[in-house]
C-alpha cells in the first residue's frame, strides 16, 4: 500500500459536528453534541461509532439510522464498564498477591526467599525484578516501609511488606520465572484453576487492568492478549466464551468474521470465575447485569457475549 503525506487540518468543535452530519450521522441536538466533542475528543469517540459505518468503512460515511446519541450512550456504558471491571480486577490481583506471599515465604521459610536466586530460572530476569523492587524502596513514601527501615538492618523488607508495593505486572514477572512450577498449584488452586492456566489468565487480566488504567475501550475489542480456555472447571462456569451466530436484526452484510474470535466476554467469564473463589459475595455478576438493562441500546454481541449466555451456570 502506497503511503502518502497526512495532510488533515484541526477543525473546531462546530465543523466537527457539520461534518458528522455531512457523513449521514444523525444529530438532533447539535448544541448537545458540541458540548460533548469539547470534552470527550472526536478521535476517542470514533472508536465507538465504526460498527455504524456503511462498507467499505473507509469512506466514514454512516449507516441509516445512527445516531450520536446512541453513539454516546455506547461511551458512557463503556466508561461504567471500565470503572466496575478495574474494581473487580483488583480483588483478584491482591487475592493473588496474597497467596503469593504466604506460600513461597512459607516454602522457602523466610520472608527474604525472594532476594536469592535459587527459586528462578531466568538470573537476568530475577536481577531486574530485584532492581525493580529496590528502586520502589528508594522512592516510595508509604510510611509502613519507612517505618521499617529505621528499625531493621536489612535493606530489603521481607515479602510481606515489600511486595505491596510490586505492580501487578511486577507480581506476574516473580510467577513467570518461578523454578519449580508445583509452586504455583496453590496459588492457582486459590483461584480454582489448574497451575498450567494461572500466567495466561493473569497475563489476560493484567491486560484488561491496562485498559481500564488508561481510560481505553474495553466494548467491541479484540483480545489480543487471550486467557487459555478451563476445562476443569471447579465452580460455576460456560460452555463457550466466543459468538459464532447470527444475532435477531444482523444480516450477513454486517456480521463481522472478527466477532468468532474472542472478546471482552471471555475476559468478563474469568473474572467472574476467579471472584466465586476469592469472594463468593462479590457484586461484579450484579453491577454488570444492572449495567446492560440500564443501557439496552448496547448490542452485546459486539462484546462477544454468546447468544445463550443467560443460560450458563456462571450467570446463574
Amino acid at each position: 500500500m502506497l503511503k502518502v503525506t497526512y495532510s488533515k487540518l484541526p477543525k473546531t468543535f462546530e465543523n466537527q459536528v457539520k461534518l458528522l452530519k455531512d457523513r449521514g450521522l444523525s444529530i438532533p441536538n447539535e448544541e448537545k453534541a458540541e458540548k460533548i466533542l469539547t470534552y470527550i475528543s472526536y478521535n476517542r469517540l470514533s472508536n465507538y461509532w465504526y460498527p455504524m459505518l456503511k462498507t467499505p468503512k473507509e469512506e466514514e460515511l454512516f449507516k441509516s439510522g445512527a445516531s450520536f446519541e446512541t453513539i454516546f450512550k455506547l461511551y458512557q456504558f463503556d466508561s461504567e464498564l471500565r470503572a466496575i471491571t478495574f474494581q473487580a480486577i483488583e480483588q483478584i490481583e491482591i487475592a493473588v498477591r496474597t497467596q503469593t506471599i504466604y506460600h513461597l515465604s512459607h516454602h522457602y521459610k523466610s520472608g527474604f526467599w525472594y532476594q536469592k536466586k535459587e527459586p528462578f530460572r531466568n538470573f537476568p530476569n530475577y536481577i531486574q525484578f530485584l532492581s525493580k523492587v529496590t528502586k520502589n524502596l528508594q522512592e516510595t513514601k508509604q510510611e509502613f516501609i519507612l517505618k521499617y527501615q529505621r528499625k531493621y538492618i536489612q535493606y530489603l523488607p521481607p515479602s510481606w511488606k515489600s511486595f505491596e508495593l510490586l505492580t501487578f505486572t511486577n507480581l506476574l514477572s516473580i510467577l513467570k520465572n518461578i523454578k519449580d512450577n508445583k509452586q504455583l498449584i496453590p496459588i492457582s488452586k486459590s483461584l480454582g484453576i489448574h497451575h498450567s492456566l494461572l500466567i495466561s489468565w493473569l497475563d489476560n487480566l493484567i491486560y484488561i487492568r491496562n485498559i481500564c488504567a488508561h481510560h481505553g475501550r474495553l466494548w467491541n475489542i479484540i483480545l489480543t492478549i487471550k486467557p487459555e480456555w478451563l476445562k476443569s472447571p471447579k465452580g460455576n462456569w460456560v460452555d463457550k466464551w466466543e459468538n459464532n451466530y447470527d444475532p435477531t436484526g444482523h444480516t450477513l452484510e454486517n456480521v463481522d468474521e472478527n466477532d468468532k474470535i474472542l472478546k471482552i466476554y471471555a475476559s468478563i467469564c474469568v473474572i467472574l470465575y476467579c471472584l466465586q473463589f476469592i469472594n463468593p459475595y462479590n457484586k461484579y455478576k450484579k453491577q454488570l447485569l444492572e449495567l446492560i438493562n440500564k443501557y439496552p441500546e448496547v448490542d452485546l454481541y459486539h462484546m462477544g457475549f454468546p447468544e445463550d449466555w443467560k443460560n450458563q451456570s456462571l450467570w446463574k
